[in-house]
């Protein structure tokens, strides 16, 4: 059994561990130049915070002593799924399944294209590197996208004893993670590290002038910085699986058994969709790759195929000074939010409800109890109280 696949990320990473150990010959394909890494430490990598073999999600000789072929430096530039077939490098290779595990990429603004090297999608390592180079001759940092990694960012600048600018396009840091409330603690707890915030507003185009970088906003401000770090989403690259014949819409469409619309065709990870995108995190990458290279070889030997569970994915996020935790939807529809304590200043926690029901949750300064309630997500409220009163 030969399977290719597509993409060396958490998600491509565990398919290949999965598959090789069932008696399968995995050749792994990746673009980037450096043996596959833990992606949420690129923040870290980028502040000098870790070097590079600290990132590596497997030592270089596992892949030997476990018949996986990565294939560095060899980006995917055709597929042919009626053939089974995939070209990297110029070379087109054969396989009797292909897993694409190719994931996501960061949507380029335009202004990155205009000034490649002021402003810096922080995404991969090869831009964290890039964005290291830089640190030491710079005073002022821009940080467009107020989620996880542009927050992150903007602490290790100020730890760094750089001025720190975040914008946010939304009403409010982390939209898709923290409701009005939370994310006014989160915001008062920032500015108290001396970090800039700047939400409901964009940047629309950056000038060099003699004193440094101009950032243009939409509603005629002016931001003044020496690089620009851009974390403002996601992208799938479709374009390759679309012409292959693959059932692609926002994403590759998968069943249950992460089967796309071609027999002996699996996606997994940020790049699959099942019934919508959901938010990328280490946890799913990681449960999709093991059940893609699970099924990939069950397929071929002939074997049922197991479903895939989506599993249920919090956020953590612990710095010195901040700590955050998210689960669930934010806020809509009959949703109602219960708040279980909120100081006013830098600690909060609620709960969100749909009809009675634990649903989500949102914490701020601390964690007592976050695992607790995310372990009695689907029941109703009144019981969870009455087992743990407060």
């Amino acid at each position: 059994m030969r399977i290719g696949i597509v993409g060396a990320g958490h998600a491509g990473v565990e398919a290949a561990r999965q598959a090789s150990s069932r008696g399968a010959h995995v050749v792994l394909f990746s673009g980037e130049s450096v043996p596959p890494y833990f992606r949420p430490r690129v923040v870290a990598l980028a502040f000098g915070l870790i070097e590079m073999d600290a990132m590596h999600l497997r030592p270089q000789r596992w892949y030997e002593d476990n018949g996986v072929e990565l294939r560095l430096n060899a980006p995917v530039t055709h597929v042919d799924a009626q053939a089974m077939a995939v070209t990297a490098a110029g070379k087109e290779e054969r396989f009797d399944a292909l897993i694409i595990a190719a994931g996501a990429g960061p949507v380029l603004l335009p202004l990155t294209r205009e000034f490649p090297d002021d402003a810096i999608p922080l995404w991969s390592a090869g831009a964290s590197l890039a964005i290291r180079k830089r640190l030491g001759t710079i005073r002022r940092l821009v940080i467009l996208g107020g989620g996880i990694s542009g927050i992150e960012s903007a602490l290790y600048a100020r730890e760094a004893e750089l001025e720190a600018t975040v914008v946010e396009k939304m009403d409010r840091l982390m939209p898709t993670q923290f409701g009005v409330r939370a994310a006014a603690v989160l915001t008062r707890r920032l500015q108290e590290k001396g970090i800039e915030l700047v939400t409901g507003r964009y940047a629309v185009a950056v000038s060099r002038k003699e004193d440094g970088l101009h950032v243009m906003l939409n509603d005629g401000g002016e931001i003044r910085g020496d690089l620009i770090l851009t974390t403002v989403g996601a992208t799938r690259k479709l374009e390759l699986y679309e012409q292959a014949g693959i059932k692609t819409d926002r994403g590759i469409v998968v069943n249950e058994y992460l089967q796309t619309s071609t027999a002996g065709v699996f996606a997994c990870g940020d790049i699959a969709q099942r019934d919508h995108l959901r938010t990328a995190t280490v946890l799913r990458a990681h449960q999709h790759g093991r059940s893609a290279g699970e099924n990939a070889v069950a397929f071929l030997q002939g074997r049922p195929l197991a479903p895939v569970p989506e599993p249920t994915a919090p956020l953590f996020f612990k710095h010195k000074d901040v700590e955050f935790y998210s689960v669930g939807p934010v806020m809509g529809g009959t949703l109602e939010e219960k708040t279980l304590f909120d100081d006013g200043k830098t600690g909060y926690c609620s709960v969100l409800l749909d009809r009675g029901v634990l649903c989500g949750v949102q914490m701020i300064g601390g964690h007592e109890g976050f695992q607790s309630l995310v372990d009695s997500l689907g029941q109703p409220w009144q019981e969870i109280e009455s087992r743990h009163p407060r």
